[in-house]
């Protein structure tokens, strides 16, 4: 009974220390002790990330928009889409008109 409240108290304790973790990774650290009443030490209170980082309100990012080399290859294909309904678009001719370059005789249909 009495290794039973010992594992008790230990995961108790376990679990607090997850919770205080998170908080700090959040940025939301709760001190143990309040700090109004640490009047008689000269400690200032270390800053969190939240505070350093100082980002304010910001607005949700797509994943492209976070990833500079494909927002530019994104932003690149739709300019090309954009150009080519304005221009059209330049063809290499591959042999003369009405003969097939690659077996060398003449298409009928073609000419």
């Amino acid at each position: 009974a009495v290794d039973q409240r010992r594992d008790g108290e230990k995961r108790k304790k376990l679990t607090e220390e997850k919770k205080r973790k998170k908080k700090k990774k959040k940025g939301l650290e709760i001190l143990p002790e309040d700090p109004t009443l640490m009047e008689d030490e000269e400690e200032k209170r270390g800053i969190t990330y939240k505070i350093m980082k100082n980002k304010g309100l910001t607005p949700h990012r797509k994943k492209e928009q976070r990833n500079p080399r494909v927002k530019h290859r994104k932003k690149f294909d739709k300019a090309l889409k954009k150009r080519r309904s304005q221009v059209p678009d330049y063809r290499v001719q591959e042999g003369s008109y009405g003969i097939n370059a690659e077996y060398g005789y003449i298409i009928f249909s073609m000419v």
